[in-house]
């Protein structure tokens, strides 16, 4: 049994998903995923705002930002703009729905 890893863009999906209504079996069947307490989990860490969660691998949650220090400081600055702008997209959906 092997540990799988979705991407970042895959977990912000399906929380949209499940933010519109859609059950998380059919969330989970549609992308591929594991089981659909994953994607509570994830919707749990962006409402905390432990966006750096999505991002990292299975096993890594507690090393903020590991690996990005290497970086330029140009593409840590594109990544985190990127990140903001997709974390602003699901906030506005989720509103959108209320």
């Amino acid at each position: 049994m092997a540990n799988n890893r979705y991407s970042y863009e895959t977990k912000l999906e399906s929380i949209r998903l499940l933010n519109e209504g859609v059950p998380g079996r059919k969330i989970c069947t549609k992308l591929g995923l594991k089981s659909d307490g994953l994607i509570y989990t994830w919707r749990k860490y962006l409402r905390n705002g432990d966006y750096q969660r999505l991002r990292q691998q299975p096993g890594k949650q507690y090393k903020y930002n590991k690996g990005d220090a290497a970086l330029p400081l140009v593409e840590q600055q594109k990544i985190t703009i990127k990140q903001k702008d997709e974390e602003l997209e699901v906030v506005k959906k989720y509103l959108m729905k209320e």
